[in-house]
């Protein structure tokens, strides 16, 4: 008896993806050579797995689409393997050049041993056996939660303050975790919480360096403007690296059903998107800034991963320039509008004219308000194009934040704040935790319940390894 098998080719990265990024995330997921992901990807159609059966191809097209890799497969006559032949084995780290002249990654199903599928097992792949494709499967939304209380989450901030006041800051690091925790454990998705399982000490260990360096930066930029000026320039070289180990520690102390997340992002990429582009962007005025908050996304996105999957982010930059249009267009308008009743308000101020400052109040109000709802539209913009792009395997998220119910969110908190003299910022907070949960949701293809399975089968398998030398949480 026969059945169709296929081979699968590779036919390059999907457009607007960056290459380098691809090849990390390929590398990340399949634990391959970086000099043999290399020769991968610049040849013009490697053979990545042969004779593999339709459902098994289709399962690999689709995890190397989420993370920017074109595959496609090509079909041959084959006896029908037996049942053992049918798992899904691994693609292995190797190259080889085969009678057609195509370079081969992996083996035959029927060329699988033991020690194989143990490596296989141990390396941070997502290929989900459980898990069908997406075609023909139920789609199912699940809403986010979020249960907070602005009175229980008051006293907790109260407590945090006082307690870092009398202690000259020391347990600001015990505040923070007891503020995630808070947060964290009461936002659920699919009635299961989200925990934080940082160790305090690990915060105040950041921290302590961090205040050691501004104490020091401090002094010598009043008594040795250069020594100061030396140390700023070295802060500055250092962000991207603060950057890529805060984000390190605090996903992989960020857990959902027992499952880690993880943070697989490089310094040097960090260096490209976080000061590179910046820098270029400036220099062009501006006009590059929609390309840099698309880098900087991606970047962070893509190179988080949930237990062993990486979640991926595709969008066109034409999102941003509309966005960055928008905002433009409309504040130029509104600030003429507000400025030219500001002016005729002060010309009132002129030499025998009724100086009543009174004419100015509403400009002043209305410059505030708009102020606000301008800081909406980018934050709820930006959210939107982040979240209703971004995809995990292939389940992804919805988003319908709104400018309008946002900036009313803003305005609200931002009174609150000023006439309680700050008390008010825990209920605050407890609010804009809860309108992000009721407009976000996770839209699961084929149930949930295999993806998880699967994930804590490949999450178990892979523990965490050596930790970084600096487990510690840098940011402020």
């Amino acid at each position: 008896m026969s059945t169709e098998l296929y081979d699968l080719l590779f036919e390059g990265v999907v457009e607007g993806q960056d290459s380098e990024q691809v090849k990390a995330a390929f590398t990340q997921l399949f634990g391959v050579a970086s000099e043999k992901v290399e020769r991968i990807f610049s040849s013009k159609k490697a053979v990545l797995k042969t004779r593999v059966d339709g459902v098994i191809a289709e399962k690999y097209i689709a995890r190397l689409a989420s993370i920017g890799v074109i595959v496609s497969k090509r079909a041959i006559e084959a006896a029908l393997p037996t049942t053992a032949e049918l798992s899904l084995v691994p693609i292995e780290a190797k190259v080889e050049q085969n009678n057609s002249s195509e370079s081969e990654l992996g083996v035959d199903n029927s060329g699988t041993d033991k020690a194989t599928e143990k490596n296989f097992v141990a390396a941070p792949s997502a290929m989900h056996q459980t898990v069908a494709p997406v075609y023909g499967e139920d789609i199912r939304r699940i809403p986010f939660e979020f249960n907070g209380k602005g009175f229980e989450y008051f006293k907790i901030w109260i407590v945090n303050i006082l307690l870092s006041l009398i202690t000259l800051g020391i347990y600001s690091a015990w505040a923070k975790v007891r503020n995630k925790q808070y947060f964290y454990g009461n936002t659920s998705l699919d009635n299961i919480s989200f925990e934080y399982t940082a160790e305090p000490l690990k915060i105040l260990k950041g921290r302590l360096i961090a205040i050691a360096f501004f104490i020091a930066y401090s002094f010598f930029l009043k008594t040795s403007p250069m020594i100061g000026a030396a140390m700023g320039l070295l802060l500055f070289v250092l962000m991207p690296w603060i950057i890529v180990n805060s984000l390190k520690f605090n996903a992989r102390h960020s857990t959902y059903r027992n499952i880690n997340f993880r943070f697989v992002g490089s310094v040097r990429e960090a260096i490209k998107y976080f000061i590179l582009w910046p820098m270029l962007a400036i220099f062009t005025l501006g006009i590059l800034f929609p390309f840099v908050w698309k880098k900087q996304t991606s970047y962070v996105t893509s190179n988080h991963l949930y237990g062993a999957t990486s979640f991926t982010f595709d969008v066109s930059v034409k999102e941003y320039y509309k966005m960055l249009l928008v905002l433009l267009g409309v504040s130029v308008i509104v600030s003429g509008i507000i400025l030219y009743f500001f002016g005729s308000a002060l010309a009132d101020f002129k030499p025998g004219g009724a100086a009543s400052i009174s004419k100015a109040i509403p400009a002043i109000i209305a410059y505030l308000a708009f102020y606000l709802v301008a800081i909406a539209y980018f934050v709820v913009t930006k959210a939107n194009i982040h979240f209703n792009n971004t995809q995990l395997y292939l389940h992804h998220f919805k988003s319908n934040w709104s400018t309008g119910s946002y900036a009313l969110l803003l305005i609200t908190n931002t009174l609150g704040i000023l006439f309680t003299v700050g008390l008010f910022i825990p209920v605050a907070r407890i609010r804009t935790a809860a309108y992000k949960a009721t407009h976000m949701a996770f839209v699961v293809t084929g149930g949930v319940d295999n993806f998880i399975a699967a994930e804590q089968e490949q999450s178990n398998s892979l523990g965490e390894g050596v930790h970084d030398i600096f487990d510690i949480d840098i940011s402020l």
